[in-house]
Protein backbone atom coordinates (compact mmCIF):
# COMPACT_ATOMS: atom_id res chain seq x y z
CA UNK A 1 0.00 0.00 0.00
CA UNK A 2 1.45 3.49 -0.83
CA UNK A 3 1.50 6.13 1.65
CA UNK A 4 -1.92 8.22 0.59
CA UNK A 5 -1.78 11.87 0.30
CA UNK A 6 -5.07 12.70 2.13
CA UNK A 7 -6.11 15.85 1.38
CA UNK A 8 -6.13 17.10 5.12
CA UNK A 9 -2.67 15.74 5.95
CA UNK A 10 -0.63 17.95 6.09
CA UNK A 11 2.24 16.82 7.68
CA UNK A 12 4.44 17.49 5.34
CA UNK A 13 4.08 21.37 6.25
CA UNK A 14 5.66 20.46 9.50
CA UNK A 15 9.04 21.88 9.38
CA UNK A 16 10.46 22.74 12.37
CA UNK A 17 11.23 18.95 13.53
CA UNK A 18 13.02 18.00 11.10
CA UNK A 19 16.30 16.17 12.29
CA UNK A 20 18.47 17.16 9.39
CA UNK A 21 18.50 20.88 11.11
CA UNK A 22 20.64 19.77 13.95
CA UNK A 23 23.50 18.46 11.42
CA UNK A 24 26.36 20.70 10.07
CA UNK A 25 26.38 21.66 6.21
CA UNK A 26 29.25 18.31 5.55
CA UNK A 27 26.88 15.62 7.39
CA UNK A 28 23.85 16.96 5.51
CA UNK A 29 25.78 17.02 2.15
CA UNK A 30 26.61 12.85 2.98
CA UNK A 31 23.48 11.95 3.44
CA UNK A 32 22.62 13.54 0.48
CA UNK A 33 25.21 11.95 -1.40
CA UNK A 34 24.22 8.99 -0.01
CA UNK A 35 20.40 9.11 -1.19
CA UNK A 36 21.22 10.34 -4.79
CA UNK A 37 20.26 14.01 -3.75
CA UNK A 38 16.16 12.64 -3.86
CA UNK A 39 14.25 14.36 -2.35
CA UNK A 40 10.28 15.01 -2.79
CA UNK A 41 8.79 17.97 -3.97
CA UNK A 42 6.01 17.45 -1.34
CA UNK A 43 9.11 17.95 1.32
CA UNK A 44 11.01 20.84 -0.13
CA UNK A 45 10.39 23.44 2.24
CA UNK A 46 10.86 20.79 5.00
CA UNK A 47 14.29 20.64 3.47
CA UNK A 48 15.58 24.45 2.91
CA UNK A 49 13.97 25.31 6.51
CA UNK A 50 16.70 22.60 7.37
CA UNK A 51 18.98 23.57 5.20
CA UNK A 52 18.98 27.37 6.61
CA UNK A 53 19.00 26.54 9.96
CA UNK A 54 21.87 24.48 9.49
CA UNK A 55 23.62 27.05 7.53
CA UNK A 56 23.11 30.08 10.39
CA UNK A 57 23.99 27.91 13.30
CA UNK A 58 27.48 27.01 11.12
CA UNK A 59 29.45 29.87 13.15
CA UNK A 60 28.44 28.10 16.32
CA UNK A 61 29.25 24.52 15.47
CA UNK A 62 32.90 26.37 14.38
CA UNK A 63 33.30 28.28 17.90
CA UNK A 64 32.50 25.11 20.16
CA UNK A 65 34.80 23.07 17.89
CA UNK A 66 37.99 25.71 18.10
CA UNK A 67 36.99 26.07 22.53
CA UNK A 68 36.63 22.15 23.56
CA UNK A 69 37.28 19.69 20.73
CA UNK A 70 40.89 19.40 22.66
CA UNK A 71 39.21 19.17 26.24
CA UNK A 72 36.73 16.65 24.72
CA UNK A 73 38.98 14.46 23.19
CA UNK A 74 41.49 14.91 26.81
CA UNK A 75 38.75 13.60 28.74
CA UNK A 76 38.32 10.12 30.36
CA UNK A 77 35.49 8.22 30.96
CA UNK A 78 36.24 6.56 34.17
CA UNK A 79 32.59 5.38 34.89
CA UNK A 80 31.39 3.29 32.45
CA UNK A 81 27.49 3.73 31.35
CA UNK A 82 24.18 2.41 32.03
CA UNK A 83 22.53 1.10 28.56
CA UNK A 84 18.67 0.75 28.75
CA UNK A 85 18.15 -1.74 25.61
CA UNK A 86 15.14 -3.29 24.39
CA UNK A 87 12.82 -2.43 21.30
CA UNK A 88 11.11 1.08 20.65
CA UNK A 89 8.00 1.24 23.13
CA UNK A 90 8.37 -1.18 25.64
CA UNK A 91 8.95 1.44 28.57
CA UNK A 92 11.94 2.80 27.69
CA UNK A 93 11.35 6.10 27.72
CA UNK A 94 9.52 6.15 31.03
CA UNK A 95 12.56 4.30 32.77
CA UNK A 96 15.12 6.76 31.43
CA UNK A 97 12.88 9.71 32.30
CA UNK A 98 12.67 8.25 35.55
CA UNK A 99 16.33 7.65 35.96
CA UNK A 100 17.33 11.08 35.28
CA UNK A 101 15.74 12.00 38.52
CA UNK A 102 19.25 10.98 39.86
CA UNK A 103 21.25 14.33 39.40
CA UNK A 104 24.47 12.14 40.53
CA UNK A 105 24.05 10.86 37.20
CA UNK A 106 24.29 12.43 33.51
CA UNK A 107 22.03 11.33 30.50
CA UNK A 108 21.32 12.79 27.04
CA UNK A 109 18.49 14.94 26.59
CA UNK A 110 16.68 16.42 23.03
CA UNK A 111 18.97 19.40 23.57
CA UNK A 112 22.11 17.16 22.80
CA UNK A 113 19.97 14.81 20.88
CA UNK A 114 18.90 17.14 17.75
CA UNK A 115 22.06 19.61 18.70
CA UNK A 116 25.16 17.90 19.28
CA UNK A 117 27.39 20.04 18.11
CA UNK A 118 27.30 23.32 19.89
CA UNK A 119 25.19 22.65 23.03
CA UNK A 120 28.38 23.22 25.43
CA UNK A 121 29.56 26.56 23.90
CA UNK A 122 25.87 28.10 23.37
CA UNK A 123 24.14 26.11 26.25
CA UNK A 124 21.14 28.66 26.68
CA UNK A 125 20.62 29.66 23.22
CA UNK A 126 20.62 25.66 21.63
CA UNK A 127 17.87 25.39 24.71
CA UNK A 128 15.88 28.21 23.61
CA UNK A 129 16.04 26.69 20.21
CA UNK A 130 15.10 23.11 20.38
CA UNK A 131 12.03 24.29 22.86
CA UNK A 132 10.85 26.43 19.88
CA UNK A 133 11.17 23.58 17.55
CA UNK A 134 9.73 20.67 19.69
CA UNK A 135 6.11 19.98 20.03
CA UNK A 136 4.72 19.84 23.58
CA UNK A 137 4.39 16.78 23.28
CA UNK A 138 5.18 13.34 21.09
CA UNK A 139 2.57 13.17 18.83
CA UNK A 140 3.01 9.26 18.98
CA UNK A 141 2.28 9.19 22.97
CA UNK A 142 1.87 12.44 24.20
CA UNK A 143 4.74 12.03 26.63
CA UNK A 144 5.48 15.74 26.87
CA UNK A 145 8.48 17.07 25.02
CA UNK A 146 11.14 19.55 26.15
CA UNK A 147 14.95 20.23 25.57
CA UNK A 148 15.41 18.63 28.94
CA UNK A 149 13.38 15.57 28.10
CA UNK A 150 15.81 12.33 28.00
CA UNK A 151 15.95 10.45 24.47
CA UNK A 152 18.19 8.32 22.56
CA UNK A 153 21.82 9.53 21.95
CA UNK A 154 21.29 7.61 18.01
CA UNK A 155 20.34 11.16 16.89
CA UNK A 156 23.12 12.33 17.90
CA UNK A 157 25.00 10.02 16.11
CA UNK A 158 23.10 10.32 13.02
CA UNK A 159 23.85 13.96 13.37
CA UNK A 160 27.27 13.98 13.54
CA UNK A 161 27.72 11.11 11.28
CA UNK A 162 25.74 9.03 8.09
CA UNK A 163 25.69 5.99 10.95
CA UNK A 164 22.54 6.73 12.43
CA UNK A 165 19.81 4.50 12.34
CA UNK A 166 17.66 7.24 12.57
CA UNK A 167 18.67 8.92 9.22
CA UNK A 168 16.22 6.10 7.61
CA UNK A 169 13.31 8.36 9.07
CA UNK A 170 14.41 10.98 7.16
CA UNK A 171 15.30 9.02 3.96
CA UNK A 172 12.34 6.42 4.38
CA UNK A 173 13.49 4.98 0.92
CA UNK A 174 16.82 3.85 1.97
CA UNK A 175 15.63 2.47 5.59
CA UNK A 176 16.94 -1.01 4.68
CA UNK A 177 20.13 1.23 4.37
CA UNK A 178 21.00 2.41 7.65
CA UNK A 179 18.99 -0.59 9.06
CA UNK A 180 22.20 -1.85 8.37
CA UNK A 181 24.05 0.85 11.14
CA UNK A 182 22.14 -1.58 13.98
CA UNK A 183 24.26 -4.40 14.02
CA UNK A 184 27.03 -3.32 11.44
CA UNK A 185 27.11 -7.11 10.09
CA UNK A 186 27.10 -6.04 6.80
CA UNK A 187 29.72 -3.08 6.81
CA UNK A 188 33.09 -2.80 6.99
CA UNK A 189 35.68 -3.02 10.03
CA UNK A 190 36.18 0.74 8.78
CA UNK A 191 32.62 1.44 9.19
CA UNK A 192 32.77 0.14 12.87
CA UNK A 193 36.01 2.04 13.69
CA UNK A 194 34.39 5.10 12.61
CA UNK A 195 31.14 4.61 13.95
CA UNK A 196 33.05 3.72 17.42
CA UNK A 197 35.52 7.16 17.07
CA UNK A 198 31.83 9.05 16.66
CA UNK A 199 30.21 7.47 19.85
CA UNK A 200 33.19 7.71 22.37
CA UNK A 201 33.56 11.51 21.18
CA UNK A 202 30.00 12.19 21.89
CA UNK A 203 30.07 10.47 25.19
CA UNK A 204 33.23 12.19 26.30
CA UNK A 205 31.66 15.38 24.89
CA UNK A 206 28.47 14.25 27.38
CA UNK A 207 31.17 13.01 30.54
CA UNK A 208 32.93 16.73 30.26
CA UNK A 209 29.13 18.09 30.34
CA UNK A 210 28.49 16.40 33.60
CA UNK A 211 32.12 16.67 35.11
CA UNK A 212 32.67 12.92 35.17
CA UNK A 213 29.67 11.89 36.18
CA UNK A 214 28.35 7.83 35.16
CA UNK A 215 26.02 8.58 32.22
CA UNK A 216 22.64 7.09 31.70
CA UNK A 217 22.08 6.07 27.93
CA UNK A 218 19.08 5.05 26.18
CA UNK A 219 18.66 3.73 23.11
CA UNK A 220 17.44 0.23 21.66
CA UNK A 221 19.48 0.08 18.55
CA UNK A 222 22.62 -0.90 21.42
CA UNK A 223 20.36 -3.99 21.95
CA UNK A 224 22.27 -5.01 18.38
CA UNK A 225 25.34 -3.76 19.59
CA UNK A 226 26.65 -5.28 22.99
CA UNK A 227 29.75 -6.83 21.62
CA UNK A 228 31.24 -3.41 19.94
CA UNK A 229 29.73 -1.16 23.49
CA UNK A 230 31.80 -4.03 25.76
CA UNK A 231 34.56 -3.09 24.03
CA UNK A 232 34.61 0.31 24.57
CA UNK A 233 32.97 -0.07 28.64
CA UNK A 234 33.73 -3.85 29.41
CA UNK A 235 32.57 -2.98 32.48
CA UNK A 236 28.94 -1.31 31.39
CA UNK A 237 25.92 -2.07 33.17
CA UNK A 238 22.41 -3.04 31.10
CA UNK A 239 18.81 -3.47 31.55
CA UNK A 240 16.90 -5.05 29.15
CA UNK A 241 12.75 -4.01 29.05
CA UNK A 242 10.97 -5.92 27.04
CA UNK A 243 6.81 -5.76 26.51
CA UNK A 244 4.53 -8.00 24.82
CA UNK A 245 5.03 -8.48 20.96
CA UNK A 246 1.28 -7.73 20.03
CA UNK A 247 1.07 -4.64 21.64
CA UNK A 248 4.79 -3.68 20.58
CA UNK A 249 4.00 -3.72 16.84
CA UNK A 250 1.25 -2.37 16.86
CA UNK A 251 2.63 0.25 19.14
CA UNK A 252 5.89 0.72 16.96
CA UNK A 253 3.96 0.68 13.59
CA UNK A 254 2.17 3.70 15.10
CA UNK A 255 5.26 5.42 16.18
CA UNK A 256 6.96 4.92 12.97
CA UNK A 257 4.04 6.25 10.76
CA UNK A 258 3.78 9.07 13.07
CA UNK A 259 7.64 9.69 13.09
CA UNK A 260 8.16 9.33 9.21
CA UNK A 261 5.38 11.98 8.64
CA UNK A 262 7.37 14.74 10.41
CA UNK A 263 11.06 13.90 9.85
CA UNK A 264 10.92 12.33 6.28
CA UNK A 265 12.16 13.87 3.02
CA UNK A 266 10.66 10.87 0.42
CA UNK A 267 7.40 9.30 0.53
CA UNK A 268 7.45 5.85 1.27
CA UNK A 269 5.88 2.78 1.04
CA UNK A 270 3.80 1.07 4.26
CA UNK A 271 4.24 -2.36 3.12
CA UNK A 272 7.98 -1.91 3.29
CA UNK A 273 8.26 0.22 5.94
CA UNK A 274 6.26 -2.72 8.41
CA UNK A 275 8.38 -5.35 7.11
CA UNK A 276 11.59 -3.23 7.58
CA UNK A 277 10.13 -3.32 11.28
CA UNK A 278 9.54 -6.77 11.46
CA UNK A 279 12.83 -7.86 10.30
CA UNK A 280 14.85 -5.51 12.27
CA UNK A 281 13.28 -6.64 15.77
CA UNK A 282 13.89 -10.65 14.54
CA UNK A 283 17.59 -9.26 14.13
CA UNK A 284 17.81 -7.17 17.58
CA UNK A 285 16.82 -10.55 19.06
CA UNK A 286 18.61 -12.68 17.30
CA UNK A 287 21.94 -10.09 17.96
CA UNK A 288 20.62 -10.23 21.60
CA UNK A 289 20.55 -14.20 22.46
CA UNK A 290 24.04 -13.89 20.55
CA UNK A 291 25.92 -11.37 22.34
CA UNK A 292 23.98 -11.58 25.94
CA UNK A 293 26.72 -14.05 27.64
CA UNK A 294 29.24 -11.39 27.16
CA UNK A 295 27.83 -9.25 29.36
CA UNK A 296 28.70 -10.54 33.10
CA UNK A 297 25.43 -11.74 35.07
CA UNK A 298 25.33 -9.23 37.48
CA UNK A 299 25.83 -6.17 35.17
CA UNK A 300 22.31 -7.18 33.48
CA UNK A 301 19.22 -7.16 34.77
CA UNK A 302 15.61 -7.73 32.55
CA UNK A 303 12.46 -5.68 33.10
CA UNK A 304 8.97 -6.88 31.66
CA UNK A 305 7.28 -3.41 30.97
CA UNK A 306 3.62 -4.85 31.84
CA UNK A 307 5.10 -5.07 35.71
CA UNK A 308 7.41 -1.76 35.75
CA UNK A 309 3.94 0.08 34.82
CA UNK A 310 2.12 -1.62 37.47
CA UNK A 311 5.15 -0.95 40.28
CA UNK A 312 8.14 1.53 38.90
CA UNK A 313 9.25 1.94 42.09
CA UNK A 314 10.28 -1.55 43.25
CA UNK A 315 11.77 -1.35 40.08
CA UNK A 316 13.96 1.50 40.16
CA UNK A 317 15.09 0.17 43.61
CA UNK A 318 15.94 -3.54 42.00
CA UNK A 319 17.95 -1.40 39.54
CA UNK A 320 20.22 0.50 42.19
CA UNK A 321 20.40 -2.68 44.42
CA UNK A 322 21.06 -5.42 41.50
CA UNK A 323 23.51 -3.68 39.60
CA UNK A 324 24.93 -1.58 42.46
CA UNK A 325 24.78 2.02 41.57
CA UNK A 326 24.47 4.23 44.26
CA UNK A 327 22.34 7.28 44.66
CA UNK A 328 18.69 5.23 44.91
CA UNK A 329 18.10 6.81 48.47
CA UNK A 330 19.06 9.83 47.61
CA UNK A 331 16.75 9.95 45.20
CA UNK A 332 14.04 8.04 46.14
CA UNK A 333 11.36 11.18 46.63
CA UNK A 334 12.29 12.98 43.59
CA UNK A 335 11.85 8.99 41.80
CA UNK A 336 8.69 9.02 44.18
CA UNK A 337 6.96 12.28 43.01
CA UNK A 338 7.24 11.63 39.10
CA UNK A 339 5.80 8.22 39.51
CA UNK A 340 2.91 10.45 41.38
CA UNK A 341 2.96 12.49 38.58
CA UNK A 342 2.28 10.21 35.93
CA UNK A 343 -0.77 7.96 37.50
CA UNK A 344 -3.20 9.96 35.18
CA UNK A 345 -1.56 8.97 32.46
CA UNK A 346 -3.05 7.14 30.06
CA UNK A 347 -0.81 5.42 27.33
CA UNK A 348 -2.49 4.43 23.83
CA UNK A 349 -4.77 1.52 23.44
CA UNK A 350 -3.65 -0.40 20.01
CA UNK A 351 -6.76 -2.53 18.33
CA UNK A 352 -4.93 -6.13 17.86
CA UNK A 353 -6.22 -7.26 14.55
CA UNK A 354 -5.67 -10.64 12.48
CA UNK A 355 -3.03 -8.68 10.50
CA UNK A 356 -0.93 -8.03 13.29
CA UNK A 357 -1.25 -10.97 14.89
CA UNK A 358 -0.52 -13.40 12.18
CA UNK A 359 2.52 -11.15 11.13
CA UNK A 360 3.93 -11.24 14.93
CA UNK A 361 3.70 -15.13 14.93
CA UNK A 362 5.13 -15.41 11.79
CA UNK A 363 8.46 -13.16 12.36
CA UNK A 364 8.33 -13.00 16.24
CA UNK A 365 7.02 -16.20 17.26
CA UNK A 366 10.20 -17.26 18.72
CA UNK A 367 10.99 -13.78 20.63
CA UNK A 368 7.11 -14.09 21.94
CA UNK A 369 8.02 -17.67 23.57
CA UNK A 370 11.57 -16.23 24.90
CA UNK A 371 9.32 -13.31 27.00
CA UNK A 372 6.59 -15.91 27.61
CA UNK A 373 3.75 -14.68 26.73
CA UNK A 374 0.51 -15.78 25.48
CA UNK A 375 0.37 -17.44 21.82
CA UNK A 376 -2.26 -15.68 20.12
CA UNK A 377 -4.51 -17.06 16.96
CA UNK A 378 -6.40 -14.89 14.29
CA UNK A 379 -10.42 -15.25 14.67
CA UNK A 380 -11.29 -14.18 10.95
CA UNK A 381 -11.97 -10.46 12.06
CA UNK A 382 -9.68 -7.39 11.29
Amino acid sequence: MKQENNKKDRTHLVVKEEPLAGMSMINIFRLLWQNKFRIHPKYWLRFWYAILLSWVTTPLRVIEYLRFNRKIKKTEITKDPLFIIGHYRTGTTYLITLLAYDKSKGYVSNLEGYAPHFFLAFHKFTKALIDMSLPEQRPMDNVIMGSDEPTEEEYSIGAMSKYGFYNGFIFPRNFDLYSKYNSFDECSKKDVEKWKKTYVYFLKKMTLKYKGQMLYLKNPTNTYRIKYLLEMFPNAKFIHIYRNPYDMYASTLRFYREVFAIYALQTWDDENLQQGILRNYAEMYEKLKQERSLIPKENIIDIKYEDFIKDPMSHIKRVYKDLQIDGFEEYKEAFQNYVKSQATYKPNKHRISDDIITRVNEHWDFIREMHGYEKLEPNGTQ
